[in-house]
């Protein structure tokens, strides 16, 4: 019974990326997010998601390769504004601009862990043994026994590396990534959801942040509070 409801959590969590994920309600109003600023046809507010809120929700490798960023968009009276994650940058410290990356390719990361590793090319061994040999004695011709022993390497194709522990079924976690991602496309009405931009070393953590927002040629930024 236990297995047969994984089996629907999962087929759940399948179907909710196959029909692009729907984000995160967005809050009442924009004033409700620490940042937030008019542009345009919309107002702009966004939030840094708590690491613990993200470990409760992602794989642990999201939260420790990728900040999480919820993003809320509230087009005004009568507009349509066309959403477009990749419109969004990250920016960290002076001049590091990131943008955000799609479920699939985070998902990526867990296909590649999962990969089997090449053989080596060669493989090395040492060698010991018993050998136990006959012959005649050349003076006398009687025949004598012996044993000896020997050592040795021996050097032949390499075995398959044992493939890494699975940390997780890629599918899966594209699935959890892309069904509280930002939706995209035209929109009407407020809607929220989260960009994941990549954490480059462990000193992005405790640098400045800055969302930016970049549409028809105007340039919105959002600078997060200092932690």
């Amino acid at each position: 019974m236990r297995r047969s409801l994984c089996f629907v959590t999962v087929g759940l969590i399948v179907a909710l990326a196959a029909r692009g994920g729907t984000g995160v309600p967005p809050r009442p109003t924009s004033s409700d997010y620490p940042v937030h600023q008019a542009t345009g046809a919309a107002t702009i507010a966004a939030t840094l998601v708590p690491p613990d809120l993200a470990k409760r929700i992602f794989p642990a490798d999201v939260n420790k390769n990728y900040f999480v960023v919820e993003v809320a968009v509230y087009p005004l009276d009568g507009q349509t504004i066309y959403i477009d994650s990749f419109d969004f940058g990250l920016k960290l410290g002076a001049d590091q601009v990131s943008h955000p990356r799609t479920p699939e390719e985070i998902a990526s990361m867990w296909g590649e862990k999962n990969a089997p590793q090449p053989p080596s090319k060669v493989a090395v061994t040492a060698e010991s043994g018993v050998m136990y040999s006959t012959g005649n004695d050349p003076v006398t011709g009687r025949q004598q026994h012996g044993l000896s022993t020997y050592n040795g390497v021996a050097v032949g194709p390499g075995q398959p590396a044992p493939p890494p522990p699975p940390p997780g079924d890629p599918r899966v976690v594209e699935a959890q990534v892309k069904a509280r991602a930002l939706p995209e496309g035209p929109a009407v009405q407020p809607v929220a959801g989260y960009l994941y931009f990549p954490l480059i070393s462990k000193k992005d953590k405790k640098a400045a942040m800055e969302l930016q927002y970049l549409k028809d040629g105007v340039l919105v930024s959002l600078p997060f509070p200092t932690r």
